[in-house]
């Protein structure tokens, strides 16, 4: 017996979106070709047989997902059946595969065997024996005379950049969040020392100028694909000019300059970006995946040093000779 999924109470087009979504979720273990069979057996009642390169792991996770499908306001009535084919306290027995309506947890699946053994296999791995209330095994009936099936051909490569794509997504809306929560933390953080500084003098006013700096500068580095959107930017501009003001208002030059660090960042990444045409995304990917890029990881992990030294020497030669003369003229 092949891998079957029977699913109530839903139509054609739900059925192939929740398939879809899921392939999407485990594309790079699939095969480069994969074939599934879909047929209506009753009204609003299908039944989909399953790629034979489908292990049984994945299949359980399939038949769960199937009954709880992300996006969905509602959940499916789900059964499976195949040949047990990798766990050795089910090895080659059919197997009945559902998901237990009294079970609160909704992260496995209960298992029943031709022999009416049942078994709860978690999403951990673990296969575990249900001593009391064993299921009935219930045996499929399909009549494939009377049914025609319908091929879903599945594509690999497609589905890996469509998998690309919803994670891309995924990552803007967390970065959105992320950017949203770090700036308005930081803007008001700045106002507050730089109000407080008006009113009473404290001692520890230059570390925190010096703080915020090293914060700002790692968050910039860190959260590089805030520079993909131009609002952003902006927004990133405003902040490390407060920071400059903050830095002015101590009348120390040295202070003032290193807190044009940040502004200097922005600067570089942007030549970096325009004139040498080598996204920043690139090179930061390199650098997370040192194993994956191997001695590449290394060259551009140089980089990005060399983009740290190009902010410093922008703060010394182009900003701090400016703030020298700001802050002399504040002093006359």
């Amino acid at each position: 017996m092949g891998k079957l999924i029977f699913i109530s109470d839903c139509v054609k087009d739900e059925l192939k979106t929740i398939l879809k979504d899921w392939l999407v979720m485990y594309a790079d273990k699939l095969k480069s070709k994969s074939v599934f069979e879909l047929a209506e057996i009753k009204p609003n009642r299908f039944i989909l047989k399953i790629d034979k390169n489908i292990d049984d792991t994945d299949f359980f996770y399939l038949v769960n997902y199937f009954a709880f499908p992300v996006g969905f306001e509602k959940t499916f009535e789900v059964a499976g059946y195949a040949t047990a084919s990798k766990n050795k306290k089910i090895l080659n027995k059919n197997i009945y595969v559902f998901n237990n309506q009294q079970d609160t947890e909704s992260d496995n699946v209960w298992i029943t065997t031709e022999d009416n053994e049942t078994y709860k296999f978690d999403f951990a791995g673990k296969l575990t024996k249900i001593s009391e209330n064993n299921y009935q095994y219930i045996k499929p009936y399909i009549d494939d005379s009377s049914v025609s099936y319908e091929q879903i051909a599945v594509n690999k490569k497609e589905l890996l950049e469509e998998a690309e794509k919803v994670e891309k997504e995924k990552e803007e809306r967390r970065l959105k969040i992320r950017f949203k929560i770090i700036s308005i933390l930081l803007f008001i953080g700045i106002s507050v020392v730089f109000l407080i500084k008006q009113i009473i003098s404290f001692t520890n006013y230059h570390q925190l100028i010096l703080i915020f700096t090293m914060l700002i500068s790692l968050w910039f580095l860190m959260d590089y694909k805030i520079f993909h959107s131009a609002r952003r930017i902006l927004i990133c501009v405003l902040l490390s000019l407060l920071l400059i003001a903050l830095g002015v208002n101590t009348k120390d030059s040295f202070l003032a300059a290193a807190a044009t660090f940040p502004l200097s960042l922005i600067i570089a990444i942007w030549i970096t970006d325009k004139f040498f045409g080598i996204k920043l995304d690139k090179i930061m990917g390199a650098m997370d995946n040192r194993q994956k890029y191997g001695k590449k990881g290394n060259l551009y992990g140089f980089f990005v040093i060399a983009l740290f030294a190009l902010s410093a020497l922008i703060s010394a030669v182009v900003f701090s000779p400016i703030l020298k003369y700001i802050i002399a003229l504040q002093s006359s």
